[in-house]
């Protein structure tokens, strides 16, 4: 197995895992991947400079 075959299939597994992490936040109503950044902003300067929601 050569090293890129090894990447393009973890790029693909990486893929795949993210688009059932959105819909599984669709079915349940929640978007998980909003809710994770927002979990790693600093609490103290009152978010990310320069994002909105």
């Amino acid at each position: 197995m050569k090293k890129s075959d090894r990447i393009i299939g973890g790029l693909a597994l990486l893929s795949a895992a993210i688009i059932v992490i959105k819909l599984a936040g669709v079915m349940y109503g929640y978007d998980l991947i909003q809710m994770a950044i927002d979990a790693t902003r600093p609490r103290d300067t009152g978010g990310w400079p320069g994002v909105t929601n």
